[in-house]
C-alpha cells in the first residue's frame, strides 16, 4: 500500500488533512518500471495521475514509426513531481509518451475515475488538488517557455505524403532518411507527419515543407538525395529548391 507519509510530500496534496489522503491512498497503485522502459503513450487514454516516487521519468513526443531519441525530450520529471493531468481534461488523452529515465523508477499510480468520484462526495478535496495541480502546471509551462530548448520548439513542419501511390513510389525511404538528418543535425524545433495523397500521384514522393511566417513549399518526385538537399538546403539554411518544388 502506498504510505501517507510519501502523499504528504506531494505539492498537489499539500492542503489535505490524514483523513482526506487515506482517501487518495485507497485509490492509489505503486509499480516500478526499468531503464528505457515506456509508462504510457503519446494518444493513449489518460487514466491515471502519476507520482514519481523514486528515480526520474523522460517525457518525450513520438517520431513517426514509434521511433525516439534524446533530442525528442521535452521535460524530465524527478521524484515528488506529478504527470499525467490529461486525465483530468478532454479528451482525457496523454499529449506526450513517458519513459523510465534513471536505472529504475517506482511510480504511484492514482486512479482519476475514482478520483472523480471523490470530488463528487467531497468538493474541497477536489478543488485543493485542482488548484494546487493548476499552480504546479502554470509554473512548469512557464519554465519551458524560458528553456533554449523549447523555444523554437516545433517551428518546422515537414508532412511526408505517404498514401498508396507514394509508399508505391519510395515514400518510406524518403521518410527513414528525412529522419535521419533530422536526428543528426539535433534540431529540436521539427515536427515530422505523414499523411496521404495530395492528388499528383505522378510526382510522387511528395513532401510539403511548412515553416512558421513562410508560405509552405511541396516537394516533388523526392529520393535519398534530393531529401538530404531540402533538408540541409530548405531547412537548415532557408534556401528553397527551386528545380525541385512542385507548382501550383
Amino acid at each position: 500500500m502506498v504510505g501517507l507519509d510519501f502523499l504528504k510530500k506531494i505539492e498537489v496534496f499539500g492542503g489535505l488533512n490524514d483523513d482526506q489522503l487515506s482517501s487518495i491512498q485507497a485509490c492509489s497503485t505503486e509499480e516500478k518500471f526499468h531503464q528505457d522502459e515506456k509508462l504510457f503513450s503519446e494518444k493513449e487514454k489518460a487514466s491515471c495521475l502519476w507520482l514519481v516516487k523514486e528515480g526520474r521519468v523522460d517525457l518525450k513526443f513520438e517520431l513517426p514509426g514509434g521511433r525516439t531519441t534524446d533530442r525528442n525530450t521535452v521535460s524530465t520529471i524527478s521524484e515528488k513531481m506529478i504527470i499525467g493531468w490529461s486525465s483530468f481534461v478532454p479528451p482525457y488523452k496523454y499529449t506526450l509518451s513517458a519513459y523510465c529515465a534513471s536505472r529504475t523508477c517506482n511510480v504511484v499510480k492514482v486512479d482519476t475515475l475514482s478520483l472523480r468520484d471523490l470530488f463528487d462526495k467531497d468538493p474541497k478535496i477536489g478543488y485543493l488538488i485542482l488548484s494546487y495541480m493548476l499552480r504546479i502546471i502554470g509554473s512548469r509551462f512557464q519554465s519551458l517557455e524560458q528553456s533554449p530548448m523549447m523555444a523554437p520548439f516545433r517551428k518546422t513542419k515537414i508532412v511526408v505524403h505517404m498514401g498508396t501511390c507514394g509508399i508505391a513510389a519510395g515514400a518510406r525511404g524518403v521518410m527513414s532518411v528525412l529522419m535521419d538528418e533530422i536526428n543528426n543535425s539535433g534540431r529540436k524545433d521539427i515536427k515530422v507527419e505523414s499523411s496521404g495523397c495530395i492528388g499528383t500521384c505522378q510526382n510522387e514522393p511528395n513532401i510539403t515543407v511548412a515553416i512558421s511566417g513562410e508560405r509552405p513549399v511541396v516537394y516533388k518526385n523526392m529520393n535519398d538525395e534530393k531529401i538530404r538537399l531540402v533538408f540541409n538546403k530548405h531547412i537548415l539554411m532557408g534556401e528553397v529548391q527551386t528545380d525541385y518544388v512542385q507548382q501550383d
